[in-house]
């Protein structure tokens, strides 16, 4: 242990390496460890003051006096969707830098499903959870789990006001960024297949759309926005619905990319030609979006990077619990494919802008 003036001092912490080094623990965690990422200069600098602090890890000590084990809790909606498979990968991946276990829990959206899983990873003492599925029912879970000191980070989906980090994109601006690609490329007559309202990237989503189509004056008639599953099935069921008689959209925005794969099919079924009679977008840009069968346009969501994102911030946050809450916002751009077709009557097409990331306190 350090001395001073003869006395024996607490074992310093990450936290205390972090401040005198004047980085983040992340970044002392990935410089101790050997991860890329890190500057030589400032590794050497971690590295240096770890031994003149007299800095050990001791993980086995810190999860007993926590009363935890050194493994993170990870809640998925839907195992199938490649969205929180890839989520799911990058956690896993980032967590066995730090030195931690995940376990994987998918519950979907049964509430009472759900707090039965989270009572069995509180059971395993987890350290730590991370939510991917959350719904405004499960907001008294999630405060009864930070009452009871264990940290949250919410991922994707989130409960607005209450005390836990959010990692994800901007929801609202990605919406927007469909819809206004559409607009510039001529269409007036969108119809939107959204997820379901009781996710709030899919409400924020929406949100978008209409506000794009507002600023431009187009106003979407009531048939033409459903909502559903973000399943193959519930696209290819709502695009029935929308396709069900004249007039008929020249353009279709969807939920999630496996959404805009049900739609298609409507489509084709319709006898409607992609993208000479409806164009279509999705979001999510998943791998078999840039197939050269589909070339689907769509909203690239960086899924990878939100998952690292989470623990990182996970890991903050048990090394000290005080920190301010963050909302960490990941970059996200508009990939034009095929489905989208070529502008209308000549309008011109503006790229979208890739925001930076973004990080805020709350």
């Amino acid at each position: 242990m350090a001395q001073r003036d003869g006395q024996q001092c607490a074992r310093p912490t990450l936290f205390d390496v972090a401040k005198c080094a004047g980085v983040s623990i992340a970044t002392v965690s990935y410089a101790l460890n050997g991860r890329p990422g890190v500057g030589e200069e400032t590794r050497r600098r971690v590295l240096d003051l770890a031994k003149e602090m007299g800095f050990r890890p001791n993980r086995l000590a810190r999860g007993l006096r926590l009363g935890r084990a050194h493994v993170l809790g990870l809640l998925i909606a839907d195992i199938a969707n490649p969205t929180y498979t890839e989520i799911a990968a990058a956690v896993v991946n980032e967590a066995a830098v730090a030195g931690y276990q995940v376990f994987l829990s998918h519950a979907g959206v049964h509430g009472e499903l759900q707090r039965q899983q989270v009572e069995t990873l509180l059971d395993q003492r987890c350290a730590g959870l991370i939510f991917t599925s959350v719904v405004e029912e499960d907001r008294a879970l999630l405060e009864q789990i930070h009452a009871a000191g264990v940290p949250i980070v919410q991922v994707i989906r989130r409960i607005c006001r209450i005390h836990a980090d959010f990692v994800g994109t901007d929801e609202e601006a990605a919406g927007y960024a469909a819809a206004t690609h559409l607009l510039e490329l001529g269409h007036r007559c969108l119809a939107m297949a959204a997820g379901p309202r009781t996710s709030s990237a899919s409400r924020l989503r929406a949100q978008g759309v209409r506000r794009a189509l507002a600023g431009a004056g187009v106003e979407m008639p009531a048939r033409w926005s459903v909502e559903g599953d973000l399943t193959v099935c519930a696209g290819y069921a709502l695009a029935r619905r929308v396709l069900a008689r004249a007039p008929l959209p020249t353009a279709m925005i969807c939920g999630n990319d496996v959404m805009a794969l049900g739609a298609m099919d409507a489509m084709v079924d319709a006898g409607l030609r992609i993208p000479e009679d409806i164009a279509v977008v999705g979001y999510d840009d998943m791998a078999f979006a840039s197939s050269r069968l589909i070339q689907l346009t769509t909203v690239h969501s960086p899924h990878a990077e939100m998952g690292k994102h989470a623990v990182r911030r996970l890991m903050e946050r048990i090394e000290d619990p005080e920190l301010p809450v963050q909302e960490i916002l990941v970059k996200e751009h508009l990939a034009v494919r095929r489905t989208s077709g070529n502008a209308l009557c000549g309008a011109s097409i503006s790229p979208y802008p890739a925001e930076p990331e973004e990080i805020r306190s709350r």
